[in-house]
């Protein structure tokens, strides 16, 4: 029979055809599969597993007590015969006339004993290669090999079972499955029950196979659901574990040349060595090489191995499966199997996803509750009642002006403290005022740096800094209030060019009450900001103007249509000043009020900072006055 004929096996003549197809079941012997092997190698080149040198390879077949249907996950994957590591395109011959001489057509082939994972992979390169316009080299071998897969026992670097293809139902001509009178062969094409039929006449349908019991199990795995992968690798791109495995690879490319899936190439002419004709191939590449990606000019765009490794997870396990709804992962391990690096895609994979949803998917009782240890790196005296902390926080944390932690001492209790200090780029390191009032707070009096306490948080809705670029801003502070307006004074003096004019009025019982006295001779002397401040109780060694808050509204030089004004104090200094701000001509819209009430439990479920259907922990505590004007619990006009 000529090999072009092997691929359309009609049945003999006189032979009425069954009404077995796709799904039916034989049972083989091993006796039946070497007649098969023996009669498919007079048409087709067969390919399967033996043993060479001590180690199994997949190989061509010259005699079936050769062929292994019982073998461990094997180094090299069967794509080399779909898709050679060296393939030629065309011949060319040169002078004068360019002359192509196109490649002859692909050898007929039975790849037999193909594992799940491999049959699943050769899905892939059918997603990848015939897409748009088909690879027509890779379609011609595609075509002209008959895939016949076997069961298979995953090694200790598999993880097929993690994705599913440790079966499969689709994909191939015939499984073979084994059984205790053998094998049984289900089919999975037309092909291969026309191989069946032609082959072996003489085997027997059967109608209700058992199989044995499925219970594979693999030492490795991944611990979710792959379509959560894409997702989180999409929020993952400047995550340090890139760069983490890019300075252990060594840019090998062992990875991508032994995965049955990967498919890049370079095409290349090479000249014979009379230089009158050649050929032009393509041979294997990989993305983990450093020319990879390299451009005319020299320039790379995917410079280091950092940039490499990214690309290769994100190839696999996002970029594809986005548009094919198929990992380009099939769980094989011979990657992590033959990496001189170590590098285990089930380790990095499950490592960002535990970081970054495995807490929302199935969080741990309470855990929202649950402080997390900060240090603290200094403690300073502010005033007889006041001393401001510096925290090193466990993990970095951004936050808008105006927003708390809850601060806890184990074995006495947990309060809410709002943020001094502006939000900063490496977001380690915050500051806390901390009045001694009560048992907690006292107790928080007597730690020293070195200590560590427990924080949760941030918490709250701050000041919308991005609104007030461009405009002047009025800072309105009483007491213990200037805590939260310093967290937006240091914000806005970070940024000072984008803002218009900056006043801050700070009211104090005393001057030995006043709040970072340091901060407020400076801000006072200093070229920045309009700072002006008034104490009931003064020495004339400051100057400062006598009486309440309220003074310093007299002849206040602002225009109140391009400003707005953030206000901080108690409850009798609101009841005072929001007058005077209407009076100068501020609006509801332009007038930013701190609410400030019990917090407990920061997460608007405790109740106790509730005001009518607002929870201020939640919703503030930093308002608009238009939010808060209606809620006479919460503001008297």
């Amino acid at each position: 029979m000529d090999k072009n004929e092997a691929l359309q096996i009609q049945p003999r003549p006189g032979q009425p055809e069954k009404q077995a197809g796709p799904g039916a079941w034989y049972l083989l012997s091993r006796g039946d599969i070497d007649r098969l092997v023996r009669s498919l190698s007079v048409a087709y080149e067969v390919v399967g597993a033996r043993m060479k040198d001590g180690r199994y390879t997949l190989d061509r077949i010259s005699d079936p007590a050769e062929l292994e249907l019982e073998f461990p996950p094997r180094v090299h994957s069967p794509k080399k015969f779909l898709f050679p590591n060296w393939e030629k395109l065309f011949r060319f011959r040169l002078g004068g006339k360019v002359m192509l001489e196109a490649e002859k057509a692909a050898v007929p082939r039975v790849i037999f004993g193909m594992h799940p994972c491999d049959l699943h992979a050769v899905q892939v390169l059918d997603d990848c290669l015939f897409e748009g316009e088909a690879d027509s080299t890779y379609q011609a071998k595609r075509q002209a090999t008959v895939l016949i897969g076997v069961d298979c026992e995953p090694d200790a670097f598999c993880f097929c079972t993690s994705l599913g293809t440790d079966k499969i139902d689709s994909g191939f001509d015939l499984f073979l499955h084994r059984s205790n009178d053998g094998y049984l062969a289900r089919v999975g094409s037309a092909r291969g029950l026309r191989l069946l039929r032609r082959y072996l006449p003489e085997i027997r349908e059967v109608d209700n196979p058992q199989l044995p019991p499925a219970g594979k199990s693999c030492q490795r795995s991944i611990r979710f659901p792959m379509e959560s992968l894409a997702p989180v690798l999409g929020e993952v791109y400047d995550h340090a574990i890139w760069q983490e495995i890019g300075e252990r690879c060594l840019g090998c490319g062992s990875c991508n040349l032994l995965c049955p899936t990967c498919y890049c190439f370079n095409v290349q002419d090479r000249l014979d060595l009379n230089l009158q004709g050649g050929e032009r191939v393509r041979t294997w590449d990989s993305c983990q090489f450093d020319q990879f990606t390299r451009v005319s000019g020299g320039s790379d765009f995917r410079p280091d191995q950092t940039d490499r490794q990214r690309h290769r997870f994100f190839r696999k396990y996002k970029y594809l499966w986005e548009k094919h709804q198929r990992t380009a992962c099939v769980g094989c391990g011979r990657c992590a199997r033959e990496c001189l690096a170590g590098i285990d895609n089930t380790e990095v994979l499950n490592s960002l996803f535990a970081e970054q949803v495995a807490a929302e998917q199935s969080p741990s009782p309470g855990l929202e509750y649950q402080p997390q240890m900060a240090e603290l790196l200094s403690v300073d005296s502010l005033t007889g009642r006041e001393k401001l902390f510096r925290l090193r926080l466990p993990e970095p944390v951004s936050f808008r002006p105006g927003a708390f932690m809850q601060v806890s001492v184990f074995g006495v209790g947990e309060a809410p403290l709002t943020i001094a200090s502006a939000p900063d780029a490496d977001g380690h390191e915050i500051e806390l005022v901390v009045r001694s009032k009560g048992s907690l707070t006292r107790a928080l009096h007597r730690l020293k740096a070195g200590d560590a306490i427990g924080v949760r948080g941030p918490f709250g809705n701050g000041f919308p800094v991005e609104e007030f670029v461009g405009r002047d801003v009025l800072l309105v502070a009483g007491g213990i209030g200037l805590v939260t307006l310093r967290s937006l004074l240091l914000t806005i003096l970070a940024r000072r060019g984008e803002f218009g004019r900056v006043m801050l009025l700070y009211g104090s019982h005393s001057i030995d009450q006043a709040l970072f006295r340091d901060d407020l001779k400076r801000w006072h002397l200093g070229d920045q900001l309009d700072c002006r401040f008034a104490v009931q109780h003064f020495g004339s060694q400051w100057g400062v103007t006598g009486g309440d808050i309220t003074h310093l509204f007299r002849d206040l030089d602002i225009v109140p249509a391009r400003a707005v004004a953030a206000v901080s104090g108690p409850a009798v200094m609101y009841r005072n000043v929001n007058p005077l701000l209407f009076g100068l001509g501020f609006t509801t819209e332009t007038i930013y009020l701190n609410l400030e009430r019990h917090m407990k439990c920061g997460l608007g479920k405790c109740g106790r900072c509730q005001i009518n259907d607002i929870t201020v922990c939640q919703c503030g505590p930093i308002f608009p006055y238009s939010q808060v004007q209606h809620l006479r619990e919460a503001i008297e006009r």
